[in-house]
């Protein structure tokens, strides 16, 4: 099994190793493709890449290459968010769409962050109803997958990260569903996320099982992120991911290569 990962972060964003320890980390793996998406400039959060801070990345990836070239393939990308400019993309090899805060007015949440952004979110905005708060944030993730069509959809359900979601509820799962059929009529490409194994906030990577049936059966296709954020975690949990996969009914998944995705026989 080919284990490559496209959803990566360093310390030109809120990661803990540099981009080379990251590299380093995916050539000790045996990694054949590396895709580097450090967080795009955000209006709303600190941790970001700034825009004055784009060239030196691109050069750094730059110089990357140069280096490790004849050891791993480096892919440049970002991990676009809904409220970032995407001019930065024409210069990139792939990026994520993803959400990470909902806007109300001049308020902002964080909602990835921890249990308590989402709840004062939920209380302060919403009434009280967590359901609301599942439709604010698929309707934002469906509304930055048309607007931008990023090539791969970032961590789809992540506001599942805080086990506060009734993953269980058929009204939950009805808005889930709805979003996921209007995402995938655009980018049909998921990636199958390990990040919160890596920080012991889950056991099991997202999306949901009844979301990857429901992907597989309208023809999407999944890939793995392991939205590493330190070196030891370039690749964690990827063989329980793809275990999750192959349950779900999938007999492929997709690698990225700078000629494009690739199909991968489980």
């Amino acid at each position: 099994m080919i284990y490559c990962g496209y959803h990566t972060h360093s310390t030109f964003s809120d990661g803990k190793s540099t981009l080379e320890e990251m590299i380093q980390a995916a050539i000790a793996r045996g990694m054949p493709v590396i895709g580097i998406s450090d967080h795009s400039d955000s209006p709303y959060q600190d941790y970001c890449l700034r825009q004055a801070d784009y060239p030196a990345y691109l050069a750094e990836l730059d110089r990357l290459r140069q280096v490790y070239g004849d050891k791993i393939t480096i892919l440049k990308g970002i991990e676009l968010d809904s409220h970032s400019d995407p001019a930065i993309t024409a210069q990139l090899d792939y990026f994520l769409g993803s959400v990470h805060e909902l806007v109300f007015e001049d308020r902002f949440y964080g909602i990835d962050h921890a249990a308590s952004l989402q709840m004062d979110c939920i209380n302060n905005e919403l009434g009280g109803d967590k359901l609301a708060f599942a439709k604010c944030y698929f309707d934002e993730l469906v509304s930055h997958i048309q607007r931008n069509k990023p090539t791969i959809v970032g961590h789809f359900d992540v506001i599942t990260k805080f086990s506060l979601m009734d993953e269980e509820d058929p009204a939950y799962q009805r808005v889930a569903l709805d979003a996921l059929e209007k995402v995938v009529a655009v980018t049909p490409v998921l990636e199958v996320n390990t990040g919160a194994i890596s920080r012991k906030w889950r056991d099991r990577p997202y999306p949901a099982d009844f979301i990857l049936r429901a992907l597989r059966e309208m023809g999407g296709k999944v890939i793995l992120g392991a939205d590493t954020h330190a070196a030891d975690t370039i690749d964690c949990a990827f063989p329980l991911a793809v275990d999750i996969i192959n349950k779900a009914g999938f007999d492929s998944l997709l690698t990225l290569w700078p000629d494009g995705f690739r199909e991968e026989k489980l």
